[in-house]
Protein backbone atom coordinates (compact mmCIF):
# COMPACT_ATOMS: atom_id res chain seq x y z
CA UNK A 1 0.00 0.00 0.00
CA UNK A 2 1.43 3.81 -1.07
CA UNK A 3 0.79 6.42 1.22
CA UNK A 4 0.95 10.04 -0.19
CA UNK A 5 3.24 12.23 2.11
CA UNK A 6 0.74 14.89 3.71
CA UNK A 7 2.98 18.40 4.44
CA UNK A 8 1.61 19.79 7.51
CA UNK A 9 2.03 23.81 8.30
CA UNK A 10 2.13 25.58 11.07
CA UNK A 11 -1.27 28.01 11.32
CA UNK A 12 0.05 31.66 9.90
CA UNK A 13 0.15 34.08 12.70
CA UNK A 14 2.76 36.98 13.40
CA UNK A 15 5.61 35.57 11.21
CA UNK A 16 5.73 34.75 7.46
CA UNK A 17 4.70 31.50 6.83
CA UNK A 18 5.23 28.51 3.96
CA UNK A 19 2.06 28.10 1.90
CA UNK A 20 0.64 27.35 -1.08
CA UNK A 21 -1.39 30.41 -2.47
CA UNK A 22 -4.70 29.46 -3.65
CA UNK A 23 -4.54 32.28 -6.81
CA UNK A 24 -1.15 31.68 -8.70
CA UNK A 25 -0.74 27.75 -6.89
CA UNK A 26 2.87 28.98 -6.31
CA UNK A 27 4.50 27.17 -2.84
CA UNK A 28 5.84 30.51 -1.27
CA UNK A 29 7.05 32.46 1.83
CA UNK A 30 4.21 35.05 2.92
CA UNK A 31 4.82 38.98 2.93
CA UNK A 32 3.38 40.19 6.36
CA UNK A 33 1.91 43.68 6.91
CA UNK A 34 0.30 45.00 10.10
CA UNK A 35 -2.90 46.48 9.88
CA UNK A 36 -4.91 48.65 12.43
CA UNK A 37 -7.48 46.14 13.88
CA UNK A 38 -10.11 45.62 16.53
CA UNK A 39 -7.70 44.64 19.15
CA UNK A 40 -5.57 48.04 18.29
CA UNK A 41 -8.73 50.43 18.30
CA UNK A 42 -9.90 48.18 22.12
CA UNK A 43 -6.69 49.52 23.56
CA UNK A 44 -6.73 53.11 22.53
CA UNK A 45 -10.48 53.51 23.79
CA UNK A 46 -9.02 52.19 27.27
CA UNK A 47 -5.99 54.65 26.95
CA UNK A 48 -7.96 57.52 26.31
CA UNK A 49 -11.01 56.33 28.74
CA UNK A 50 -7.92 55.97 31.55
CA UNK A 51 -5.16 58.56 30.53
CA UNK A 52 -7.64 60.88 28.77
CA UNK A 53 -6.88 62.31 25.72
CA UNK A 54 -3.32 63.41 26.05
CA UNK A 55 -2.02 61.93 22.38
CA UNK A 56 -1.61 58.83 24.27
CA UNK A 57 -4.41 56.94 22.74
CA UNK A 58 -2.44 56.59 19.21
CA UNK A 59 0.63 54.72 20.82
CA UNK A 60 -1.49 51.31 20.06
CA UNK A 61 -1.29 52.42 16.25
CA UNK A 62 2.44 52.72 16.36
CA UNK A 63 2.90 49.46 18.31
CA UNK A 64 2.84 46.72 15.74
CA UNK A 65 1.77 43.87 18.87
CA UNK A 66 -1.44 45.24 18.64
CA UNK A 67 -2.40 45.18 15.14
CA UNK A 68 -3.53 42.26 13.02
CA UNK A 69 -1.19 40.75 10.65
CA UNK A 70 -2.04 40.24 6.63
CA UNK A 71 -0.32 37.50 4.67
CA UNK A 72 0.10 37.57 1.12
CA UNK A 73 1.48 36.16 -1.88
CA UNK A 74 4.84 38.33 -3.03
CA UNK A 75 4.39 36.59 -6.45
CA UNK A 76 0.79 37.66 -7.22
CA UNK A 77 0.13 39.90 -4.21
CA UNK A 78 -3.55 37.68 -3.24
CA UNK A 79 -4.53 38.11 0.31
CA UNK A 80 -4.17 34.39 1.87
CA UNK A 81 -4.83 35.02 5.66
CA UNK A 82 -5.50 37.83 8.24
CA UNK A 83 -3.98 37.01 11.54
CA UNK A 84 -6.56 38.47 13.72
CA UNK A 85 -5.31 39.75 17.26
CA UNK A 86 -9.21 39.74 19.05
Amino acid sequence: MHMTPVVMTQPLTELPGLVQCTCCQQQVLTTTEHKAGMLTWLVCGFVCLFVGCLGCCLIPFCVDSCKDVEHRCPTCQQLLHIHKRL
